[in-house]
């Protein structure tokens, strides 16, 4: 399990790592894995690994689970740099400047998928040449399809479109769990990451 986290100006690695942060308590470390394009960074402690491109510019800072909390890391680096670091569960590590932004655009992303899917879900029930491919979920969800058409023929009208693919979805692989809103605040909590808790 990893978070990924880039800063919203760039930084070039050659300052990075030129002891700026070490009066944050935060210096490099180097192993026998690291390269000049995978490098870690710690504070005694955690660690982040720091991924550079090919233009000498930080990629991006990666949190893997076992290393630690990387809080104390990201904030030197915000400090030194006077820059504000994101994570790829922030819009703006995307690019977008709201939640609804980028809402839309993962909307868009998953119609466009779910429209190529429609068309070889219609090829592979009529027998035609398809790309959904054997062992795939996709191939799950045709068959599926293949049995409920089987039953209802009027699922391949363009118009049941929406019914026949929420039939799929549902059916086999759906489990619909109502919470209460004292359940919704527990799991919110326990969702929540360390980095996301309010500070004292």
């Amino acid at each position: 399990m990893s978070t990924h986290y880039a800063t919203l100006t760039k930084v070039l690695a050659s300052e990075l790592f030129d002891g700026c942060l070490n009066k944050f308590g935060v210096r490099e470390e180097i192993t026998d894995e690291t390269t000049e394009s995978d490098r870690l960074l710690t504070d005694g402690r955690n660690y982040v690994c720091v991924y550079v491109n090919d233009d000498g510019f930080i990629d991006a800072f990666v949190r893997y689970a076992r290393n630690g909390a990387p809080t104390k890391v990201l904030n030197a680096v915000a400090a030194a740099f006077d820059t504000d670091i994101v994570s790829e569960y922030e819009p703006q590590y995307w690019g977008f400047d709201t939640e609804e932004e980028w809402e839309a655009w993962n909307m868009d992303i998953a119609r466009k998928d779910e429209d190529e899917f429609y068309l070889e879900l219609l090829k592979f029930l009529r027998g035609e040449p398809n790309d959904i491919r054997p062992g795939s979920i996709g191939m799950c969800h045709a068959e599926i399809a293949k049995t409920l058409v089987e039953t209802d023929p009027s699922l391949l009208s363009p118009p049941n479109k929406g019914k026949l693919l929420e039939s799929i979805y549902d059916r086999d692989h759906a489990i619909h769990v109502f919470l209460s809103s004292e359940e919704i605040a527990q799991a919110e909590m326990m969702a929540t990451h360390e980095d996301d808790l309010p500070r004292v």
